[in-house]
């Protein structure tokens, strides 16, 4: 059992409103040919979406929770055909070499890999599994040290939402270690059903923040050339206000 499995639950009703993200993808599977690999798919909201928009693709997760909700989604698509999951450590899972055109991180997901050896691991497995002239691309979060350290484990309502019957309500809290550049984040998802009865469920994890050329040199580490930083999903110049830190990498082969 994964430790995200529990947070399968929740996972599409927090996250499957971002969209922000698809386009951006669609336009690097088309360029690329495919076939594609998303690394941490979780419930398939990027993948189910370009699968349908008929790309070949192959998704893994450590979380069978996850794959399982993704695996409902393909069938309900009947996107079989396109769109495969392997459950397994993105780490160390078997892949075929040479075989993608795209591999790509989404969301933050990068970010759940707290140790250098665990993220060189992770690069160097997507490296032998793409083709000569693929690419990599890593979605990550831009640290802002002043909000960061602003944190303070400070409890607050992330967001509220209907869910099977129930009232839902997301609280989450961050506590940020500096040194490290990890923040330890706790989810507090409070249920309440129709006769007012309320449970709670709890999720830790922790989360490592990179900035731009520490990215640029892990990557450099395990095999890869830097061919684009961005700063969002529109391609904009990264800068130290950007919304995201998105990095383009190709394999050095």
């Amino acid at each position: 059992m994964s430790i995200y499995d529990p947070f399968a639950h929740y996972y599409d009703a927090d996250f499957l409103d971002h969209l922000d993200d698809l386009l951006f993808y669609r336009e690097l599977g088309r360029r690329s040919g495919g076939p594609l690999l998303e690394l941490m798919c979780g419930s398939g909201r990027v993948l189910v979406p370009l699968a349908e928009d008929g790309f070949t693709i192959t998704g893994v997760d450590i979380s069978p929770a996850m794959l399982a909700r993704a695996r409902a989604r393909i069938k309900d698509a009947a996107l079989a055909e396109r769109a495969t999951l392997i459950e397994g450590d993105v780490a160390t899972v078997a892949l075929p070499e040479a075989h993608f055109a795209l591999a790509f991180v989404a969301i933050n997901s990068f970010m759940h890999l707290d140790a250098v050896k665990d993220q060189l691991a992770v690069l160097e497995n997507a490296r032998r599994a793409l083709k000569r002239k693929g690419s990599l691309v890593l979605d990550l979060f831009n640290p802002d040290p002043l909000a960061i350290a602003r944190e303070d484990n400070h409890l607050s309502l992330d967001r509220s939402y209907q869910l099977d019957g129930k009232q839902v309500q997301k609280f989450v809290a961050i506590d940020s270690d500096m040194a490290s550049q990890i923040s330890r984040v706790t989810y507090l998802y409070d249920e309440i059903d129709a006769q007012g009865m309320l449970s709670r469920r709890t999720m830790q994890f922790n989360m490592r923040w990179f900035y731009r050329y520490e990215l640029e040199h892990l990557l450099s580490r395990a095999g890869f050339s830097v061919r684009a930083v961005y700063g969002s999903y529109d391609l904009d110049e990264y800068n130290s206000s950007s919304p995201r830190l998105i990095v383009v990498a190709a394999p050095v082969k």
